[in-house]
């Protein structure tokens, strides 16, 4: 069976995800103007940065604790890692913030070093946070002890680096992008949807790369936890881009193998697809990689952690609902949440009946319960698509329910309705055509 989505989901919890509870006891200074503390967190307790950072913009001077600290996040989830790294040192150097919300920061400053693939500083900054903070929950606590075991591995490890030497054009054969591995010219699925590329263990062997084992404890998108190491390509060549120390999460060969006979060998995931500035996809299969990346004005990417995220409209009750969703070039077809089932309950109670679907990918098959919503319309930008039908998951497949913030993962079902499609990590754009 081809699985529906070959996304790893490594859960290393490093983002924003604990809002300051209201009225407890060191709550954070109130606001002179502009932005004010409740506003900052109900936005990021949601991951509405889109929202966040047009408030900042008609906020006036960020000179507020508060929106010093609303720029931190924008920063992190408009990729500016380095400038948002700066701009945590600087609000932490205030001293006025509350235990959780230095804690907030010092995660969203480990989700920048791997980022930017400050394998040492992230070490560091999780070190400091194992060691400073001593009421962590023991999910929290857990996550970031699996963070530390990679930043471990990888501390004698360098950047990695692109070397892009001009514009190319590809075509995928199945999903998969011709890649070449040190000096070995393979086919790998090219996927925005993984959080780090992944490998076959055998794969990794059959082509020299060095394994460093990490015990890393990986979430699947089968819900399925396994351990996994990591390995470092010294050379990985897409098209006219040269990439060095490029970190791969080694998995056992089971674990991408299916039934039929269909393997993955190799994921190309986000950090790598991230560095080439733009991809622009083809429905007929080509890919290209332009000599310039020009901004257009849409800006309506964000990134949490190491994934993309977008905003999709669904018309609903006389007016348009906005979903938050993960664009997954690794997905076949669009998934709605549980979050999306809670939000739209009564409606999806009443007008659609529960089914039972096996689902495959990384880790195995697995039967969920899901609703089947027909006939779902989707706003994205100024165009509007049909598909016949979408499930909607009833239960939450993310470890922590205060991760489950998404409402959709966006596949190839809504991408291939149009003749192409881009997306710009400088400017932060999803472009249609």
């Amino acid at each position: 069976m081809r699985p529906k989505s070959i996304a790893v989901l490594l859960c290393l919890l490093v983002g924003t995800r604990t809002p300051l509870p209201a009225g407890v006891k060191g709550s954070p200074p109130p606001a002179q103007n502009g932005l004010e503390w409740p506003e900052v967190l109900r936005l990021r307790a949601v991951k509405d940065y889109f929202t966040l950072r047009d408030r900042l913009a008609t906020s006036g001077p960020i000179l507020t604790l508060p929106a010093r600290f609303a720029r931190a996040l924008v920063e992190h989830a408009f990729d500016e890692p380095a400038a948002s790294n700066a701009t945590i040192a600087a609000v932490l150097a205030d001293g006025r913030l509350p235990d959780s919300l230095v804690t907030a920061l010092r995660r969203v400053q480990v989700a920048n070093d791997l980022r930017l693939f400050s394998y040492r500083a992230g070490l560091a900054a999780t070190d400091t946070l194992l060691t400073d903070v001593t009421d962590l929950d023991s999910a929290t606590l857990n996550d970031l002890r699996n963070t530390r075991r990679l930043f471990r591995a990888l501390v004698a490890v360098p950047p990695q680096v692109a070397d892009i030497r001009g514009a190319d054009t590809l075509r995928l054969e199945r999903g998969r992008i011709p890649v070449q591995v040190n000096d070995s010219a393979r086919y790998y699925v090219f996927d925005t949807g993984a959080n780090l590329s992944t490998i076959m263990r055998s794969e990794a062997v059959s082509l020299g790369l060095h394994i460093y084992p990490a015990g890393l404890d990986v979430g699947t998108s089968t819900d399925r936890r396994v351990s996994a190491d990591l390995a470092v390509a010294d050379h990985l060549t897409i098209g006219r881009t040269d990439y060095q120390h490029v970190v791969f999460l080694v998995l056992d060969d089971s674990l991408l193998s299916f039934a039929g006979g269909f393997r993955i060998p190799g994921i190309i995931g986000f950090p790598v697809i991230e560095q080439v500035r733009e991809v622009q996809f083809d429905r007929n299969g080509e890919v290209v990689f332009p000599a310039q990346s020009p901004a257009r004005g849409a800006h309506n990417l964000e990134l949490d952690e190491l994934t993309p995220l977008t905003r999709v409209g669904w018309p609903h009750d006389g007016g348009e609902a906005r979903l938050l969703c993960r664009l997954d070039t690794g997905a076949q077809r669009t998934q709605l949440y549980d979050r999306f089932y809670r939000r739209f309950l009564d409606l999806l109670d009443s007008t659609t009946s529960p089914e039972t679907r096996k689902t495959g990918g990384v880790g195995g098959v697995r039967e969920l319960t899901v609703r089947v919503l027909r006939r779902v319309h989707f706003v994205l930008g100024d165009t509007t698509i049909v598909l016949d039908s979408a499930d909607v998951l009833t239960r939450p497949i993310a470890r922590d329910r205060s991760a489950d913030y998404l409402d959709c993962n966006l596949g190839h079902d809504v991408l291939d309705a149009f003749a192409g499609y881009i997306i710009n990590f400088r400017a932060m754009e999803f472009v249609l055509r």
